[in-house]
């Protein structure tokens, strides 16, 4: 297991453990609810993938680069701090018996090195992890603080409340992270493969068809119109209607929020005025792979005014795949009056 997930392994060794001991288990499959009470590609998003690549590059099930090294999970991302504090639900993938239980774990984004010394040994943050039967065991992470509802022995049904998504552990924004085992053996649940088992493989997926679960090689999770250079943190805290703009302000800013860049992609920006030409338009390339990206464009306010009207605004990233451009597309609307 690489470096990067050891110090959460130490915490919870026992449970996976104990997933080992005993008659060996069977692979019966397990099917699997979707963790979290939102709607995929609307109001939650993949974040990163399991890695499927064994060696030290970073590959998703489909051999793409939505994971990173050594990744044991599947990080299922919000839109900001303000839907966490309102409460998104994490619900049990499947029927078990809870095996272990953390609270108390601080939610706080990291942001230096202090703050990722803090969380040393508790990079799960506030979690659950929860016995299926025949070796299967689903982990759960990054949960809010004072939201767990289950407690260590207690009989959970699949979808059932186990609490809400938070900001504790070793991450940089509100997300579940889920881990799914067999005989102590990380699974892809999207191919129901053993994660070393290599990017690209067919295999049956652990979901449940009812989850309808969908795979994104990339998701404009959040987009605005702002009237200055937009603050990256006032937005991924859920403020973002803060920097609405006014006839005074002093640019038209169109941002965007993106999970999953690749290098070469093409992100353009165009914004039309209420008198149905454009404001600005712009094109920025991408110049490496990341797990999430913030960008804008704008145009500043000569002397007068912006004229009265409705602002509206696109976000377009480009991709070359397999010899064809793929159009990742997001709208956003203001009216300046």
């Amino acid at each position: 297991m690489r470096w990067r997930h050891i110090a959460l392994a130490l915490f919870w060794l026992s449970a996976t453990a104990a997933s080992e001991m005993g008659t060996a288990p069977t692979r019966e499959p397990l099917e699997l609810r979707w963790p979290v009470a939102c709607q995929i590609s609307e109001t939650c998003w993949v974040a990163n993938y399991v890695d499927a690549d064994p060696g030290k590059d970073a590959k998703d099930f489909r051999c793409r680069g939505r994971s990173y090294d050594g990744h044991d999970g599947v990080d299922i991302a919000i839109r900001d701090t303000a839907v966490m504090e309102q409460g998104m639900t994490v619900l049990a993938a499947a029927s078990g018996v809870i095996h272990r239980v953390r609270d108390g774990v601080e939610d706080r984004a990291l942001t230096d090195e202090a703050s990722r010394r803090a969380v040393a040994g508790h990079e799960c943050g506030n979690g659950v992890v929860i016995e299926h039967g025949a070796g299967w065991q689903t982990q759960y992470c990054h949960m809010k603080r004072g939201s767990l509802l289950v407690k260590e022995g207690q009989q959970v049904t699949g979808g059932q409340a186990l609490g809400q998504i938070g900001l504790s552990g070793k991450t940089e924004f509100p997300h579940l992270h889920l881990t799914v085992r067999q005989a102590g053996k990380v699974m892809d649940p999207f191919t129901g493969q053993q994660m070393i088992a290599g990017c690209g493989i067919e295999g049956k997926p652990l979901w449940r068809a009812d989850a309808q679960v969908v795979y994104e090689d990339v998701a404009l999770c959040n987009a605005g119109i702002a009237g200055g250079p937009p603050n990256v943190d006032v937005i991924r805290s859920g403020h973002a209607d803060s920097l609405t703009p006014n006839a005074q302000s002093a640019a038209l800013v169109l941002w965007v929020d993106i999970l999953g860049v690749e290098t070469g992609d093409q992100i353009q920006f165009r914004l039309i005025g209420p008198d149905s030409k454009p404001v600005f338009e712009n094109e920025q390339r991408v110049d490496r792979r990341q797990a999430r990206r913030f960008v804008y464009a704008g145009a500043k306010r000569q002397s007068a005014p912006w004229p009265a009207g409705t602002y509206t605004g696109q976000v377009t990233l480009k991709r070359h795949d397999n010899g064809r451009i793929a159009a990742h597309k997001v709208n956003r609307a203001v009216t300046i009056r």
